[in-house]
């Protein structure tokens, strides 16, 4: 284990009121306070940006730079947990041959149910590891196999080129189920930020196919659950709610998404498209029982409680929770914060619910 994350981890089993006076006044925003462990990462970020303000030459980071930078949180990730076995693997689906790690329970069978996992990043940086012990957890908690996908990445390829990987992904469990060991009736979809908006697309896209071939042979198998975490449901930046209260917020900023949506869509090319907003689909009837997270230091958090309260008002079935101390990304937090761990093992033992285990 490094310096740093002894220290991180020291952190987190201090008492509270201790690391609350090491991080100064409590941030606050609409009625929440951030958890201090958090905050203190959040004013370690503060202090690098104003250095990188004050650097009269200063270059715009290129794009490697901006994903290097987002995979700084690989650094301070938890371990995977114990006795979940890792595979990875290569998947040639339909759209590309992409890289993918699967996760396996203990005692795995020829009948465990499956977890889809999309990673967060705005389309445009982090990668399939990026959620690992949680995508660890789910594996464990659930008593599932977990495939989280190395999708195809903005600007290099062009929207929606991401929920078609997912979409082909799907698929091609299906087809694989038996080789796998997955129960393909008892498939869940996944994801955080960006991969909220791959999975509720999907369960969307799912249920319209499944429609369509109604009074027909064919027959289009649905997601068991939907878990979406700090879900992006909309493209439209607005200088309302928690957009503006939040518009500076570690970890993600109005700015980031800013270069997030020049980057998905170029002169806000396919900005409108159906698949980049679910939020404002006029159909939210018939879709898969959702478990829905959003955060309190989050510039999407109003959307996806918009989006979680679209979905009950129609008839679906909707567990909700508002982590009013967390932030986005807090997936990848829990080695520095406790709430953080108690947040994501709520989110598996409801997902596990939905899978009957």
């Amino acid at each position: 284990m490094s310096v740093q994350n002894l220290i991180i981890s020291a952190l987190r089993l201090m008492p509270r009121g201790v690391v609350q006076k090491m991080a100064g006044p409590p941030i606050t925003a609409d009625g929440y306070a951030m958890d201090p462990n958090i905050q203190i990462l959040a004013n370690l970020r503060a202090k690098n940006m104003a250095a990188e303000a004050e650097t009269p030459t200063a270059i715009a980071p290129t794009m490697d730079e901006i994903r290097a930078a987002g995979n700084g949180f690989d650094a301070i990730a938890l371990p995977r947990c114990r006795g979940v076995k890792i595979s990875d693997v290569e998947l040639p689906l339909k759209t590309a041959t992409l890289k993918a790690r699967i996760y396996e329970p203990r005692h795995a069978s020829q009948t465990d149910p499956a977890i889809l996992f999309f990673h967060q990043g705005g389309l445009v940086i982090m990668h399939h590891l990026t959620d690992d012990w949680f995508c660890s957890l789910l594996a464990d908690m659930c008593r599932a196999k977990v495939i989280t996908l190395d999708y195809r990445l903005c600007p290099e390829n062009a929207f929606p080129a991401a929920i078609e990987d997912g979409l082909a992904l799907w698929d091609y469990v299906h087809a694989q189920a038996e080789h796998l060991g997955i129960d393909k009736r008892r498939m869940a979809l996944a994801g955080d930020s960006a991969g909220g908006l791959i999975s509720s697309v999907m369960c969307q896209v799912l249920r319209d196919k499944a429609q369509a071939a109604e009074g027909t042979s064919e027959k289009v198998a649905q997601p068991a659950a939907q878990l979406l975490i700090y879900p992006w449901v909309s493209t439209k930046i607005e200088e309302t709610g928690s957009m503006q209260s939040c518009a500076e917020m570690f970890p993600l900023s109005r700015a980031t998404m800013e270069m997030f949506n020049a980057n998905v869509f170029p002169d806000d090319k396919n900005i409108d498209h159906d698949w980049a907003n679910p939020l404002h689909n006029e159909n939210l009837r018939k879709l898969p029982p959702a478990i829905i997270a959003t955060a309190g230091f989050d510039p999407v958090r109003d959307q996806g409680n918009e989006y979680a309260a679209a979905l009950a008002a129609v008839g679906n079935q909707v567990t909700h929770y508002c982590f009013g101390e967390l932030s986005h990304s807090f997936l990848c937090l829990g080695r520095v914060s406790n709430p953080v761990q108690k947040a994501c093992r709520q989110l598996a033992r409801d997902l596990a619910a939905h899978l009957g285990r």
